[in-house]
């Protein structure tokens, strides 16, 4: 709808009396006792346009209330009002959906004072309510109980089960619907397993990164980016001797060991990860950006720094996870180690940046060993 929007210059309406007003009113003392007394008549007639800016939306039947939605809502009164149609609709739908995520089979329950709603969570795991007010409701599941509150008319996501205990499928899932940010947070941790070592991924973001195919995918952004918290027991080379031409694109980090740790993954992991592109200079001296598509990825200096020190400008923007001040120390084998990132030093053809196994940001020869903390997305 418009508003109404007079120029204000004193003529955006037109007024309409009587044929005889001026035998009724012929001077200006009876014209103005009238208008006091209130029996001066006048219709408005209509609007100058010359006098309006914008015109605004009519209030009448055909635009507030017609009798086809009256009689959709099933409006018992002769001259059903706006009023009437809202109050319908509030008893005709609830202001919320809440879906459970808990254990299959398992019944849910969500209390508020002296009402008690229930549903048994199917065998995808999720039960859905359907809560009729606002306000701190009391869901349990099992022996797990916790107060959500529902403040609005809307969609909840609430897990009740550990994000541990669940199957990378249903975690994609989740992100796959976008619920991932309302049931977890960051810095929330999940375990994977690589040549027989158990690491431990953290939630590093939530949706950040860019989704390669969305058609496929359902969506823009990937519903939670994930990095390793420690760096994988072996450490690696960006490129076989020291050079960054090519950057990211082509280096050795990229198209070899980011290749065959992907084929190390648990099938189910790896089955869910989604391709995104990532933003990276060229390498030997340029700042030109190039875009890739990776599933298995390295963060850029900005990613992790919100700055740039030794890399070029456009590698993305920094990972909720580091910009809450979580720390930048990673270790390889317990031991804190420097690990790499997939920006080229911009000023040194030799070189790609690092963090230092003190915490800092860094740059080493691209031929040297370097620990391996490598980002997904599902």
């Amino acid at each position: 709808m418009k508003d109404f929007v007079p120029k204000g210059t004193g003529n955006s309406r037109f007024l309409k009396s009587v044929s005889n007003f001026l035998s009724l009113y012929p001077d200006y003392p009876r014209f103005a006792q009238a208008l006091i007394a209130g029996t001066l008549p006048v219709d408005f007639n209509g609007i100058n346009s010359e006098g309006v800016q914008q015109m605004g939306t009519g209030l009448n039947k055909a635009t507030l209330l017609t009798d086809a939605t009256a009689a959709a809502l099933e409006l018992p009164q002769a001259d059903p009002t706006v009023n009437d149609a809202l109050y319908a609709i509030s008893q005709k739908t609830q202001p919320a959906q809440v879906n459970v995520l808990t254990t299959k089979g398992t019944v849910v329950t969500m209390t508020k004072g002296s009402k008690t709603l229930s549903a048994t969570a199917g065998n995808d795991g999720w039960a859905t309510l359907y809560p009729a007010e606002f306000g701190d409701w009391t869901i349990k599941a099992g022996s797990t109980s916790k107060v959500f509150n529902v403040n609005a008319i809307a969609v909840f996501y609430v897990a009740m089960v550990s994000l541990a205990s669940l199957s990378w499928d249903v975690v994609a899932s989740c992100a796959k619907k976008g619920a991932a940010k309302d049931m977890w947070n960051i810095g929330d941790k999940k375990t994977l397993t690589i040549d027989g070592t158990t690491y431990t991924a953290v939630i590093i973001g939530f949706d950040h990164d860019n989704v390669a195919n969305a058609g496929s995918y359902g969506r823009s952004k990937a519903g939670i980016t994930w990095q390793l918290l420690d760096c994988l027991n072996t450490t690696y080379r960006m490129n076989s001797l020291a050079t960054n031409n090519g950057g990211w694109t082509s280096c050795t980090m990229r198209t070899s060991t980011m290749a065959t740790l992907l084929g190390k993954l648990p099938t189910a992991l790896k089955n869910n990860i989604v391709p995104v592109t990532k933003l990276t200079s060229a390498g030997d001296q340029s700042t030109t950006i190039n875009s890739t598509t990776d599933s298995l990825f390295l963060l850029s200096e900005v990613e992790i720094f919100g700055a740039m020190t030794y890399s070029a400008a456009g590698e993305g923007v920094r990972y909720e996870y580091y910009a809450a001040g979580n720390g930048t120390i990673k270790k390889v084998k317990n031991l804190a180690y420097e690990w790499w990132e997939r920006s080229p030093k911009v000023d040194y053809s030799a070189a790609f940046c690092l963090v230092y196994r003190d915490g800092f940001a860094s740059n080493n020869r691209a031929g040297e060993l370097g620990g391996v903390a490598f980002g997904f997305c599902v």
